[in-house]
């Protein structure tokens, strides 16, 4: 999963959307935390850490 998650970073950046370090920090941990089971707790997780605007 891990590597799905950089690959998702690495398209938003490709895409214009600025994801620094730290956020992209934050949505691993957040990922940690949270697991991947609820689909929607996964979705709102990565939208909150990673696209700030």
């Amino acid at each position: 999963m891990e590597e799905r998650i950089v690959k998702f970073i690495s398209a938003l950046r490709s895409g214009g959307v600025r994801v620094s370090l730290a956020e992209s920090a934050d949505a691993f941990s957040a990922v940690d935390n949270l697991g991947i089971q609820e689909r929607d707790a996964f979705r709102l997780s990565l939208r909150a850490t990673l696209v700030i605007d």
